[in-house]
């Protein structure tokens, strides 16, 4: 049969031939909703709410119009060419030529009897099938496609993929997909996936948002702290604000949360959302959504700061044991020089300082001037935009500022970075700062910084504090700073003993030179204006950003973009990859359930109340949770988890409008806010809590289930001794030696280090006695004339050592040496005991 008579659709615009299974069918329902409905046969899940059924092909097209009644039910494909499955669903996403008006889209939606889903863009959009269509999936794509050609460029299924898994759930965060400086999904004109820092697969290589532990610190304007996107259970380990030259902290009496922000100072809000605005279908999501901020917030007004050295040491005083980053998104040009006092304090911070005594990374943002940062030549560079305010308050040219020479003497400083903007195309944002000291650049805004010409560039969706609570234009080094701080909170969170220096190092070596080298065009003439001569930036020898060897141990080096855009896919690789076998933990599981099939009642804030009671004794080390609730609207409820101690968090907030039915599993990477449980006793009631907040639609909690890992502590243990000591020549008796280890626990793993220096090896015998009287002998008079044993026993290459294996290791620990012939000699210089204890 020829191919134009055979079954087909459209598939990025090419046509897709396509079989139709004639023993199966595909429901836009769950397995558990179809056994609801008495559905008894086999069933194979295909996405969240579709399933695939077997049937019987004679009984096909009977079956499915019964299903009809009930649900959405379709036929199966599979491609004609490898029978691989094409799981259509009844949603269509159609990629029109130009964007189209209002009045288009309706007479579109009304033509087809289709629903609108989603906008992903001006031309991009989701609908979904009705009823009234009048054709199933694969003929509308067709007709559409072959029909509507001026009107549309693409018109392709919403398909499900059946895929391997991913270790980490994607964010559901309403404006996640707009945050092309996270991910590489956008589809705009203005966007280059080279300009992204890549989180999204650094998500995934790290398998988690960001340790916990890792802390963020923020200096800026101040924080919303009761923004939906900071709210889970400790995500601040502190904060404070300025009062005068006093800096007033968390913890101190007079402390008030609601002096954190004022209304219009939004800047610092939106700096903390890009580090770590949290994954929780709520707004935005940061780089480092699992870590945590410390927020310092200086006076303020306007686009003013208030801060004096004083202040700064202040400041610095406070987050020195508290923090792993400091993100400072403000400065001043063309000079920003600090008191002796505050430079030696930051490059003592950055070397031993930190929550971790590892050094603290500190971050400045290089500032939108458009001008260096340390430069002095003989050219009038510009460092404002030429506008000011007239007499009346109104906007007028004034003239551009210039200066011949630029300084800010934190250049240059181990553990300090300064760093640059690249708009969504790759290009240097035409006002990021440039040349020596530059580090990384970092996606951001664009904007001609001279207001006269229209660059190309989206801005950054972030939080805000102001009623929206998002800001969809932030942008500036002011962005690109609190970028490059969750990133490298992501780096220390794959290994967090890494030094500040080392973070750093890797954030330079890894990071992208596949960059858009174009310069912009100079500053054109206006009636105002007419001579703009003054327009010289980039100044020579920082005219072009091409990367050079400056001699760097992290690679090239650009004075557009230091070492490169930030890449926090490579850089979380990199240091997976400098990691050592991780030890094997040691977990015990407790997993719980309850079925109460409790009725919900409609509109009522007390609920329904279900509990677990866990007779087992333990902390939590681990937790995850699955709910099965039925239910016609599930933007109507809450559901809230209570530890034994009255710990509680939400699980579902009102999220997901008029879907139908809450099957969900939680766990500490798709809900953070879990982790607030970590540590705390597991004994006790825990408690699910369902409560209705709208009227008309009602639902069942079917079940509901804990897992629970009760982590075992572990701890690595290290004795050694170097005595130096001569072992008797042809003396059986020979040398001994012993270690303490005052710890108690059962070993795991042991290694046994030894330094003999010994001109015939085959002389020797060498036994080690465990405190409990196990005797291994670890050489046995083998290795005949070579010299010395210079060698590490392991229960790998030593498998008489698994015999010490859940030992109690406390005790006296003895080494015995002896020579058994005569003639040669040696020395015990040194010997070491290793281990792993539960």
């Amino acid at each position: 049969m020829a191919k134009s008579n055979q079954l087909y659709t459209y598939r990025n615009g090419k046509k897709q031939f396509l079989l139709k299974k004639d023993d199966q069918y595909v429901v836009r329902a769950t397995p558990k909703q179809l056994s609801r409905m008495g559905l008894d046969k086999p069933l194979h899940q295909v996405s969240s709410a579709s399933t695939k059924v077997d049937v019987d092909p004679e009984h096909l097209e009977n079956e499915m119009s019964i299903i009809r009644k009930n649900a959405v039910a379709h036929h199966a494909y599979t491609r004609e060419e490898d029978d691989s499955s094409f799981l259509i669903t009844d949603r269509i996403i159609v990629t029109f030529k130009a964007p189209i008006t209002h009045d288009q889209l309706s007479e579109f939606m009304a033509k087809y009897a289709l629903l609108l889903k989603r906008k992903y863009s001006d031309l991009e959009y989701l609908f979904q099938l009705t009823d009234e269509t009048g054709m199933n999936p694969i003929k509308l794509v067709v007709t559409i496609t072959e029909k509507d050609k001026d009107l549309v460029e693409l018109c392709e299924h919403d398909l499900n993929h059946t895929i391997s898994k991913s270790n980490i759930a994607i964010p559901i965060d309403p404006n996640y997909i707009s945050q092309w400086h996270l991910h590489k999904r956008l589809t705009d004109q203005e966007f280059d996936i080279r300009s992204s820092a890549n989180c999204e697969n650094a998500w995934k290589a790290l398998e988690h948002f960001g340790d916990n532990n890792v802390v963020i610190g923020v200096t800026d304007d101040g924080c919303k702290l009761n923004h939906p996107d900071f709210d889970s259970t400790g995500k601040f380990a502190s904060w404070g604000y300025m009062q005068g030259l006093n800096l007033i902290h968390r913890d101190a009496v007079s402390a008030n949360p609601d002096n954190m922000y004022e209304t219009g100072a939004d800047h610092g809000t939106n700096c903390c959302g890009v580090a770590a605005a949290e994954v929780d279908a709520h707004l935005t999501v940061g780089a480092a959504p699992g870590c945590k901020l410390l927020p310092i917030k200086w006076e303020s007004s306007g686009s003013s700061l208030y801060i004096s050295d004083d202040k700064i040491f202040t400041v610095l005083e406070y987050i020195k044991d508290k923090v792993d980053i400091l993100s400072n998104s403000w400065g001043s040009s063309p000079h920003g020089n600090y008191a002796s006092f505050v430079v030696n304090k930051i490059k003592s911070l950055a070397q031993n300082g930190g929550r971790r005594g590892k050094g603290i990374v500190f971050l400045w943002a290089a500032g939108n001037e458009n001008c260096p940062i340390n430069f002095t030549g003989n050219q009038n560079i510009p460092y404002t935009s030429g506008y000011g305010y007239g007499p009346t308050g109104s906007v007028q040219w004034v003239g551009v500022q210039t200066s011949k020479t630029f300084s800010h003497n934190l250049g240059g400083i181990p553990g300090v970075m300064f760093v640059a903007a690249l708009a969504s195309n790759a290009q240097r944002s035409h006002y990021s700062n440039y040349g020596p000291d530059i580090s990384i650049t970092a996606p951001s805004s664009n904007i001609h910084k001279y207001y006269r010409m229209s660059v190309p560039g989206i801005g950054i969706t972030t939080t805000s504090g102001d009623s929206s609570l998002i800001d969809n234009e932030f942008g500036g080094t002011s962005s690109a700073t609190p970028l490059v701080a969750g990133i490298a909170g992501l780096v220390i969170s794959a290994n967090p003993n890494l030094s500040a220096y080392e973070v750093i190092s890797i954030l330079q070596s890894t990071a992208s030179k596949d960059l858009n080298m174009s310069s912009y065009a100079r500053t054109p003439p206006a009636s105002y204006d007419p001579d703009t001569s003054w327009d010289i930036s980039p100044v020579s020898p920082f005219h072009q950003g091409d990367f050079t060897d400056q001699g760097y141990a992290d690679g090239t080096w650009s004075p557009w973009f230091g070492f490169g855009k930030v890449d926090a896919e490579a850089a979380v690789i990199a240091t997976l990859g400098m990691l050592p076998p991780a030890p094997s933990p040691q977990e015990e599981v407790v997993n719980v359930s309850s079925s109460p099939n409790l009725n919900i009642p409609d509109r009522d804030e007390a609920g329904v109340l279900d509990e677990i009671t866990i007779n087992e004794a333990g902390t939590v080390g681990g937790l995850s949770v699955e709910i099965d609730i039925s239910h016609t609207y599930i933007g109507d409820l809450k559901v809230a988890l209570s530890s034994p101690d009255g710990t509680t968090i939400l699980l579902h907030n009102r999220n997901g409008g008029g879907s139908n039915d809450l099957e969900v599993a939680y766990n500490e990477q798709s809900l953070p806010a879990l982790l607030a449980f970590k540590g705390k006793e597991i004994k006790g009631k825990w408690k699910l809590q369902v409560t209705d907040h709208a009227l008309q639609d009602i639902g069942t909690v079917n079940s509901w289930q804990l897992r629970i890992q009760k982590s075992t502590p572990q701890q690595n243990i290290e004795v050694s001794e170097s005595p130096g000591i001569k072992i008797p020549d042809s003396d059986p008796i020979g040398i001994s030696r012993e270690l303490n280890i005052d710890e108690t626990g059962l070993i795991q793993e042991i290694e046994v280090k030894l330094d003999i220096t010994h001109t015939y090896i085959g002389d020797l015998l060498v036994t080690l006695t465990s405190p409990n009287g196990t005797k291994i002998i670890l050489h046995n008079k083998t290795g005949g004339s070579s010299n010395n044993l210079i060698k590490n026993f392991s229960m790998t290459n030593t498998p008489i050592l698994q015999n010490l294996k859940d030992e109690n290791a406390k005790g006296k620990w003895k080494l015995h040496v002896a020579d058994t012939f005569s003639k040669d000699i040696g020395k015990l210089n040194s010997w070491a005991l290793s281990m792993t204890l539960k």
